[in-house]
């Protein structure tokens, strides 16, 4: 089965360690922090997102986006994306977007975005620009490295390196540097080395080590019960609004995870890999999947083209008819996700695209840890799955 998210390997270590491709690492001002959601807790506060403040979001989201702004009291509001993407915050009253504290713009699926425009618009109206790259830890547009738009811009390591926590806070001025994050144990950095050896072994990525590490977390295993590391996670359960306030305030609670500094481990294993691979082989993976896929009768890409100047998160894949296919899909084994699970009150706006590429667009990954007979397997188990669905 095709690992989910980027592997640890030997091949991780070989290369150059720069891209000549920007990188979010590359700002002067960086603060490395657990997760991307994290970072952007710390963005809406140095932007001095109190509670009552509002904060404008994408009404194309995952909930990860709008629970921060929620846990901190902030009230998010919502804006349409169009049709390839872009905030169409036009559609919005005047008198609602100056009423907005900060905005939230990301980079989908890690293609970078001219946000020449909504930069404008942002300086215009007085608003805090925070520059999501979550899926865009490398890149370009219109001339400017990914990072470079927002006031504030926040990044997600897990989505491009083998660790399993990670992400940064990137400023315009030092003021991100100064931000007090709580201490980690050592502990807690084992458990993430320990990990990444573990998945890399459960998919064979070190030659030499794997029948060892293999034995050494088999019996670690049996020692807990015998439960095997689970390979697809569950779907999504549908709260109110209530609970998922519930739920942000919990994991934003003064002192929680977010508010903690990145584990030296993770720092290291970010700092050892080879960025010029990760780089080249996405883009390869991803103009591989938009060739291969381009004759399906059930889908087609939404974004054919991979440019140069992007090192992409995932595949996006148009599905006509998803709700029927997309559990068939995710049990496959397929690398994929939807966000169909969006924040509980999140409206419907007129001409919006968000809640249509909510339903029918698929994630699919494009890794760099994907091998050939992975891509040509997801391949051809995309078009028996869709393609056999849209026939019915």
């Amino acid at each position: 089965m095709p690992p989910r998210l980027p592997v640890l390997s030997w091949r991780y270590f070989l290369g150059r360690k720069n891209s000549a491709l920007p990188c979010v690492l590359d700002h002067c001002h960086v603060l490395p922090t657990t997760s991307g959601r994290a970072a952007i807790a710390l963005a809406l506060r140095l932007a001095g997102c109190t509670p009552g403040a509002r904060v404008l979001v994408p009404t194309y989201h995952c909930p990860t986006m709008v629970a921060p702004a929620v846990a901190l009291g902030a009230e998010p509001v919502f804006y349409p994306i169009d049709a390839v993407g872009e905030a169409a915050f036009d559609a919005l009253p005047l008198e609602v977007i100056r009423s907005c504290r900060a905005m939230i713009v990301p980079h989908y699926f890690g293609i970078p975005r001219d946000m020449s425009r909504v930069r404008a618009f942002c300086d215009a109206e007085g608003i805090v620009l925070i520059e999501d790259c979550a899926h865009a830890f490398f890149g370009t547009a219109a001339g400017r490295p990914v990072g470079g738009w927002g006031d504030y811009a926040i990044a997600s390591m897990t989505k491009f390196f083998p660790v399993g926590e990670g992400g940064c806070l990137i400023g315009r001025s030092a003021d991100v540097e100064g931000v007090k994050l709580g201490t980690r144990s050592v502990q807690a950095g084992l458990r993430i080395l320990a990990d990444a050896l573990e998945m890399a072994s459960a998919h064979g990525r070190l030659p030499g080590l794997n029948t060892l590490l293999a034995g050494v977390f088999r019996a670690k295993r049996m020692a807990r019960g015998g439960d095997a590391p689970a390979s697809i996670s569950a779907p999504p359960v549908a709260r109110t609004l209530d609970q998922a306030i519930q739920a942000a305030q919990r994991d934003f609670a003064q002192g929680a995870l977010p508010f903690r500094r990145l584990t030296r481990v993770a720092h290291l294993l970010v700092g050892m890999g080879s960025k010029e691979r990760i780089v080249r082989q996405r883009q390869k993976n991803y103009r591989w999947l938009a060739g291969r896929l381009s004759g399906m009768r059930g889908a087609y890409p939404l974004m054919p083209e991979c440019p140069s100047s992007a090192a992409p998160y995932v595949f996006p894949l148009w599905v006509k008819k998803p709700d029927e296919v997309y559990q068939l899909v995710r049990r496959s084994g397929i690398p994929v996700f939807r966000w169909d699970d969006r924040w509980p009150d999140t409206p419907r706006l007129d001409g919006d695209a968000g809640d249509l590429w909510a339903r029918h667009v698929f994630q699919i990954g494009c890794h760099q840890d994907l091998t050939p007979e992975d891509l040509e397997w997801m391949a051809k188990t995309l078009e028996e799955l869709i393609d056999n669905q849209d026939q019915a």
